[in-house]
C-alpha cells in the first residue's frame, strides 16, 4: 500500500460489471497476471475478475480504466501477489487506483438481422464450423450443452480459442432481434454458466460478459454492424478497417471471436424466422 509519503492517486472510470466490489467492503485479492498495460485481480468467484487497465490496454468491460498508458503506470506487483480492492479503490504498492465515475461498457445493440458485411469476416474454419453447429442446435431447441463443452476451454492462454469463439457465439445471438434468437441465447448461457470451471478465470469472466453482450468496443461494433440490418447505403465504408482493428486483439483471439461470429451468422440464416412454438408444441420436440 505504499508508505503514505509517495503514494499516488490514479484516478478511474470502473464499469458496473465489476463497480460493486470495487466499492464494497476491503479484501485481498490476488493477481492473476500482469502485463505493462493491465492487471487481472481475482475477486473470489471463478467467473469474477476485475482488469485495472492502462488508456492503452485493450478495453475489456470488466476493468477499471485509467487514463494514463502504459509507459506512465508501474503496477509493483506479481502474479501471485495480494492487493487490497473495495472502498472504491485498488491499492497498489505505491499507487491507488481510484474508481472516480462510471465507465459504460460497450454492448451490441439487438436489431433485425440483415445481412450487412457478413462476407467481410475471415474464413472461420473449424471452429466456425463448431460455433454453426452450436447455434444452429440453439436455435433448433435442441440440448446445446454437448456444442458449448466441445468449445469451452480448449486451447492455450488467458483466453482458449474455444472461449473466444464461444464469445462470438454469445454476442451474435444477442445482436439479432429475433424471438429465437433470444431463446438461444438464454439456452447458451445457462450451458455456459455451468461449465465455467472448466476455463480459464478471465475467460470465465468474459463469457459472463458476452452473455449479455458486453465486449470489446471495437467487437461490440463489429457484431451489431454484420448482424443488424442494411442501412440506406449498405455496408459502412469503415467496416474493413474494423474487421483488422479486431484481428489485431490478442496473438489470435480477435480471430478465433470472428470465426465464432461468422459460423453464427451462418446458423442465424439458415434457419427460419418463424413463432415461437407453444409450450404444448414444445414439449414434442425431441
Amino acid at each position: 500500500m505504499g508508505d503514505g509519503l509517495d503514494l499516488m492517486l490514479l484516478p478511474g472510470a470502473v464499469s458496473p460489471l465489476v463497480a460493486a466490489e470495487v466499492a464494497g467492503g476491503l479484501r485481498r485479492c490476488r493477481v492473476l497476471a500482469a502485463f505493462p498495460t493491465c492487471l487481472y485481480l481475482d475477486l473470489g468467484a471463478h467467473e469474477r475478475v476485475l482488469a485495472v487497465l492502462a488508456s492503452d490496454a485493450v478495453a475489456l468491460p470488466i476493468g477499471v480504466r485509467l487514463a494514463l498508458p502504459s509507459t506512465e503506470v508501474r503496477w509493483g506487483v506479481e502474479p501471485g501477489d495480494r492487493v487490497v480492492v473495495g472502498e472504491g479503490r485498488v491499492r497498489l504498492p505505491r499507487a491507488d487506483v481510484v474508481a472516480a465515475r462510471l465507465l459504460r461498457p460497450a454492448r451490441v445493440r439487438p436489431a433485425p438481422r440483415g445481412c450487412v458485411g457478413a462476407d467481410a469476416l475471415p474464413e472461420p474454419g473449424v471452429l466456425g464450423d463448431l460455433a454453426h453447429d452450436l447455434t444452429a442446435a440453439a436455435l433448433a431447441g435442441w440440448s446445446v450443452e454437448p456444442g458449448v463443452r466441445g468449445l469451452i476451454g480448449v486451447g492455450r492462454g488467458l483466453t482458449p480459442s474455444g472461449d473466444d469463439a464461444l464469445c462470438g457465439v454469445l454476442l451474435t445471438l444477442a445482436a439479432v432481434d429475433r424471438p429465437e434468437s433470444r431463446s438461444a441465447l438464454s439456452s447458451v448461457r445457462t450451458a455456459v454458466r455451468g461449465v465455467l470451471p472448466r476455463t480459464t478465470s478471465l475467460s470465465a469472466a468474459l463469457l459472463v460478459a458476452a452473455g449479455t453482450g458486453y465486449a470489446v468496443p471495437d467487437v461490440a461494433r463489429l457484431v451489431t454492424l454484420v448482424a443488424g440490418p442494411v442501412g440506406p447505403s449498405g455496408a459502412p465504408s469503415d467496416l474493413l478497417d474494423l474487421v483488422d482493428r479486431v484481428l489485431a486483439i490478442g496473438h489470435s483471439s480477435g480471430r478465433d471471436l470472428l470465426s465464432g461470429v461468422s459460423g453464427a451468422l451462418r446458423a442465424v440464416d439458415a434457419h427460419p424466422s418463424v413463432p415461437r412454438p407453444t409450450s404444448h408444441e414444445g414439449a414434442h420436440r425431441g
